[in-house]
């Protein structure tokens, strides 16, 4: 059997963020950076499940195709995700420019490692036998998980403690940003 990957999603019920009015705009900065980061998350998780979701059952030489194929679907994600960060509507703050050259040398990082993953995957064999499946799989999955890691931005290099523990109180931030102390 294999696993499906999760999102950690910090929505509320009906999908949406509090943006509240009364917000600093630090708490909007980080609330604004993490909900765009969550989306692209997401939008992977929901591209690697898709692209093995049934894999065991179809034929074992469709299978190497399905797995290129959502490699090269994350590749058109994470190229759309670059294309918007200079569009994300943050609060203009003295970090703002320096989080967005973050943002897109995550995305740099994140297409190098997927061509990382395309190259090993270039010599898959013509079939993915059943007892090799699980393997196969394991790796799409850690290669999404180094994806969206390096696309994290390092909130922690960051001088202003204040603007560091906006991103470090706010739940969407778990999991979409390098993790850190605020000394």
């Amino acid at each position: 059997m294999i696993a499906i990957v999760a999102a950690v999603a910090s929505c509320s019920s009906d999908g949406t963020t509090d943006t509240s009015a009364g917000a600093s705009g630090d708490v909007a900065f980080a609330l604004a950076t993490c909900d765009a980061l969550r989306g692209f998350d997401n939008g992977l998780v929901d591209i690697v499940n898709g692209s093995v979701a049934g894999i065991s059952s179809i034929p074992a030489d469709e299978r190497p195709d399905q797995l290129v194929a959502g490699i090269a679907e994350v590749g058109e994600a994470v190229d759309a995700w670059e294309a918007r960060i200079d569009s994300l509507d943050l609060p203009d703050l003295a970090e703002t420019d320096e989080l967005r050259r973050q943002l897109h040398k995550g995305a740099a990082d994140a297409h190098a490692e997927l061509d990382s993953q395309s190259a090993a995957w270039a010599d898959l064999p013509a079939e993915i036998p059943d007892d090799e499946v699980q393997g196969e799989v394991g790796i799409w999955f850690n290669t999404i998980e180094k994806v969206m890691s390096v696309s994290e931005p390092e909130i922690f290099t960051f001088e202003r403690a204040e603007f560091k523990q906006a991103f470090l109180d706010e739940p969407h931030c778990r999991n979409v940003i390098q993790q850190f102390v605020n000394d």
